[in-house]
């Protein structure tokens, strides 16, 4: 029997693939990306799950500082992933043929299936059915993509890496499950959302460390080979590995690292 594991194994060169291409990403303004790091992020996130590197722009959505997937991108993943068996959509209707409800139906190759309902009573109940949204212009639109992602969650988590969707995280989507960028709400009625808490000072740097910045002064070989092979995701971690780099190297060696928002600067020297 065979499995689908989506997650797709990233090597160095991927990797310094993707740290080059980053900061050219976040600089054409194409995409809406906060910094040249969550644009290396929502790649190295893209390229993990299958997508190519302009694709994962396309699918990939922060959402409150959490990877999001919009419903298309959700759905493309499992048609592409070779288990998929059948998907039956039925979309429920009143006496007056308004939508009521949506059941999702998925299959996987082994056999496995798994029915997913949602109706506009559910939508009502999480508070979703507000003026001008997509559920009050297309509802049955909205009701299917929130079926099949609660489908797509059971059917093929492997697939889609247990990445919540984007419509979970409160954004609104397009009639045609396209996630229209900015549309969710921070919580707590709108406040900002919190910083993260910059990690402890380090031999290396009192700033937080950033995966753009370690790449700026080692190759992604020395960083996956003292992090037991894994790419750091978080300053934590960042910091973690810096440190352990660090104490590798021979005293004396000047190892200061700054960046600016255009890009990485290593030892006070300009991006180039």
């Amino acid at each position: 029997m065979t499995t689908a594991l989506a997650i797709r194994q990233l090597s160095p060169d991927t990797l310094q693939m993707i740290m080059q291409v980053a900061p050219t990403m976040h600089m054409a303004r194409l995409f809406g990306t906060a910094s040249a790091e969550q644009a290396a992020a929502i790649m190295l996130k893209g390229f993990e799950l299958g997508f190519s590197i302009t694709a994962s722009f396309e699918n990939i959505h922060v959402i409150e500082g959490k990877p999001s997937l919009s419903p298309r991108g959700a759905l493309a993943l499992i048609h592409g992933c070779g288990e998929l068996a059948g998907i039956t959509v039925t979309d429920e209707l009143d006496a007056k043929g308004a939508p009521t409800a949506c059941a999702v139906t998925m299959k996987r190759r082994n056999g496995f299936e798994y029915t997913a309902r949602f109706s506009m009573d559910d939508a009502k109940r999480a508070g979703l059915v507000k003026p001008n949204s997509g559920w009050e212009k297309y509802p049955a639109n909205m009701l299917r993509y929130r079926a099949i992602g609660y489908a797509a969650d059971i059917v093929f988590p492997d697939v889609i890496g247990g990445t919540k969707r984007a419509d979970e995280y409160g954004a609104d989507l397009t009639a045609d499950g396209d996630v229209i960028e900015g549309s969710w709400q921070t919580p707590q009625g709108g406040s900002q959302p919190q910083q993260p808490q910059q990690p402890a000072a380090s031999p290396v740097s009192q700033k937080p460390m950033t995966l753009a910045m370690l790449s700026a002064t080692y190759t992604p070989s020395e960083i996956m080979a003292i992090n037991g092979g894994k790419i750091p995701q978080t300053p934590e971690e960042c910091a973690v590995v810096a440190d352990k780099l660090e104490r590798r190297k021979p005293v004396g060696t000047d190892l200061s690292l700054d960046v600016d928002m255009g890009g990485v600067m290593s030892n006070g020297s300009e991006a180039k």
